[in-house]
């Protein structure tokens, strides 16, 4: 039943109810008045009888009282709303007034006549010779209070079809607003918060319309916030678990279900213990306990279990869930990011901060096993050397003259002595510069680069120094001297370069930057193993024992380029 219809069945109901408390009052005031026109009509015809009946007593010669109240009634006729009805002496009727032709053609129903139907008067006077029989007869009256009371009533039907009519059409006008806001309605039941609703121009529906869609808003707003969160739940890489009050696991998104590889169905209405280790037990008590009473708890690195037994390292991260009308906690969201990729890093990294050690520790002893060796050389060696040359340089000097074959043989000692004093002098170079520690890394460079050009006179070589380089401190001028060293003497013996380019700077920010670039064969890097190339490789780990990083570009008959980058961190070493 639509509420139109209601409406109208509800004023027909209430003006119906109007109507027949109306009627009601109409018909009282109708029994009334025909009680009281009765009455008066009673009064009024018992006045005139009695005042015949003395005249025909005073006047006897009239003739009897009966005979003169017969010829008087006959010759009045019927009287309003009375029945006079006449007897004889022997109480036979000798006369009855004649029944009212008013309305005749009028038949008031019953119940009507019973309602308005008044006390019946009966009125009987002795008379000489007689009775005379005067009572109430209401029919004109109710017939004429009928016919009122029809009209009346055919009026009310027409004035009764004719408002219901009126006010079904104004119920039908005012209220086809109300159309378009239930299919608006059905349009947001339907998920459809794009539905707005247009101003009316009834008051209180053009509030229902800005309310309508100021709701509309919000719960579009609403959704698209919920959607962006259960999108970012749905694709987030971290596993993020609801868990209730008792611990169980109330929602799992998919990044949960693949890193522990169960299903939701799998984990919902489990307890959370399903993905902790046996050893983790207590740990997660001692949390639940935490989120109940409202603390936080922030990346904090601990395993879990997954289905196929794995232990997964995770970083965990939980806070309870707070109703804000209660302020009683609901449970608690937890997300969990699998950080075994980070550990195993951080256990590379460890374990490469322990080879670095190493190499440093290692290359340390070295270059100190050289720097003796090449003192020993230097010391010892040299001075026999010396030695040596000094007796045959004297024993030249005295068979000059007498024994020319001896002066020849000491002459070759003397050459020999200078020969090897030379090939020891560079032996000592290659084994520890000794400029590197008088004089810094930028003349020891600067020196082996003249050396180099010397004994390499086809080969163009470059150097090109910037920025502070002369306070760099030992371990690291003695690893960067080797690193060119060791790129240069490549170059000289497998790349056939014309030019050799060594540049090294000091950045704005503190970062050494090393390169060493020929023009020689070059090689395609992808088919080199690099860890087969012990310069190479030799290179790398002096880099990486320096924090710093290597790289290595080279094309076929394109030359090669050495990258060194060394943090300014690592300057101080």
């Amino acid at each position: 039943m639509s509420l139109r219809f209601r409406l109208n069945l509800l004023i027909t109901v209430v003006l119906l109810m109007f109507m027949t408390a109306v009627g009601g009052i109409v018909i009282k005031g109708m029994r009334t008045s025909i009680q009281e026109g009765v009455e008066a009509a009673t009064r009024v015809t018992i006045q005139l009888l009695d005042t015949v009946i003395i005249s025909s007593y005073q006047n006897p010669e009239w003739g009897y009282t009966h005979d003169v109240l017969r010829a008087f009634l006959q010759s009045l006729g019927h009287v309003r709303s009375n029945e006079i009805s006449l007897y004889d002496i022997r109480g036979q009727l000798i006369y009855k007034s004649p029944p009212s032709r008013y309305r005749a053609d009028v038949t008031p129903p019953e119940w009507f006549s019973h309602m308005v139907m008044p006390t019946e008067e009966l009125v009987n006077r002795r008379i000489r010779y007689g009775t005379l029989e005067v009572k109430s007869q209401p029919g004109g009256a109710i017939r004429e209070a009928w016919t009122r009371l029809s009209d009346l009533l055919w009026v009310g039907l027409g004035f009764f079809i004719v408002l219901n009519l009126v006010v079904y059409w104004m119920l039908g006008r005012w209220l086809r607003p109300l159309n378009a806001v239930m299919g608006a309605i059905s349009r947001v039941e339907q998920g459809d918060y794009t539905t707005r609703l247009t101003e009316f121009r009834l008051p209180e529906f053009s509030r229902i319309a800005r309310n309508f869609n100021q709701m509309s808003t919000t719960l579009q707003a609403s959704t698209e916030e919920n959607r962006k969160l259960a999108l970012i739940a749905d694709q987030t890489a971290d596993a993020i678990i609801i868990h209730d009050t008792n611990g169980n696991i109330s929602y799992s998104n998919p990044a949960a279900q693949r890193i522990f590889g169960y299903s939701a169905e799998e984990m919902i209405g489990k307890s959370a213990t399903m993905l902790t280790p046996p050893d983790y037990q207590e740990d997660l008590a001692q949390n639940l306990r935490a989120l109940t009473n409202k603390h936080h708890i922030e990346h904090y690195d601990t395993q879990r279990l997954a289905r196929d037994g794995r232990l997964i390292d995770v970083s965990l991260s939980a806070a309870p869930m707070v109703d804000p009308r209660t302020g009683e906690v609901m449970g608690d969201i937890c997300s969990m990011r699998d950080i075994t990729e980070r550990k195993h890093a951080e256990a590379a990294e460890k374990q490469l901060e322990e080879n670095r050690q190493l190499t440093q520790l290692i290359q340390r002893h070295i270059e100190d096993e050289r720097r003796s060796l090449a003192r020993e050389l230097h010391d010892e060696l040299g001075q026999y050397v010396t030695a040596i040359k000094t007796f045959a340089v004297g024993i030249a000097n005295k068979a000059r003259t007498q024994m020319p074959e001896i002066e020849a043989n000491a002459q070759t000692i003397v050459a020999a002595a200078n020969h090897i004093y030379d090939g020891m002098h560079n032996i000592i170079r290659q084994l520890r510069p000794g400029s590197l520690d008088n004089l810094g890394l930028s003349e020891t460079l600067r020196d082996a680069v003249s050396n180099w050009q010397a004994q390499n006179p086809t080969i163009r070589f470059s150097l090109n120094l910037s920025g502070e380089l002369d306070a760099l401190g030992e371990t690291l001028n003695i690893n960067l001297y080797r690193i060119v060293q060791e790129s240069v003497t490549n170059a000289i013996r497998h790349a056939q370069a014309s030019s050799i380019e060594i540049r090294l700077a000091m950045s704005a920010a503190g970062e050494l930057q090393l390169t060493i670039k020929d023009d020689g064969a070059g090689m395609d890097i992808c088919m080199v193993d690099q860890t087969s190339h012990f310069g190479l490789l030799g290179i790398r780990e002096r880099a990486q024992a320096l924090r710093g990083s290597f790289s290595l570009e080279s094309l076929p008959q394109q030359g090669t380029t050495i990258h060194v980058n060394i943090p300014k961190g690592s300057q101080t070493t």
